[in-house]
């Protein structure tokens, strides 16, 4: 049930619910949790179609992520000290549901002494 867009640039929550299957509720987690860009448009959420590219490309796609499992495995720690590092903004990771996604991207910059670039953008404004 794919619609035309016209000359349309960005997608709507319910439109973006309806492409991935999920929940709006979800999209609106994911959206605040930062696995696809979306700015306020008045009182409406709009999704760039370029970022739902990104998204479904793997770029930050939690569906092509690591779990807390498979980050602790490969940096040979304790799951609990990874849900630590999440919590604390060190390490960017996205909530789905009841678990959390980390993408391949967020735990290199973590690697190569990137903590988590939005946050530290975002204590820059304060």
């Amino acid at each position: 049930m794919t619609q035309d867009l016209g000359n349309r640039q960005v997608l709507t929550v319910d439109e973006v619910s309806e492409r991935l299957g999920v929940h709006r509720d979800t999209v609106l987690d994911m959206i605040h949790a930062g696995a696809f860009r979306a700015r306020l448009v008045g009182r409406v959420w709009k999704i760039p179609l370029s970022a739902m590219g990104e998204y479904l490309s793997g770029r930050d796609n939690p569906t092509q992520a690591l779990s807390i499992e498979d980050v602790a495995e490969r940096l040979g720690a304790h799951r609990d000290t990874i849900t630590k590092t999440i919590n604390a903004g060190t390490i960017r990771a996205v909530r789905v549901g009841r678990t959390w996604k980390i993408p391949v991207e967020a735990l290199e910059e973590f690697l190569a002494g990137r903590d988590n670039p939005a946050r530290e953008e975002g204590d820059k404004e304060s």
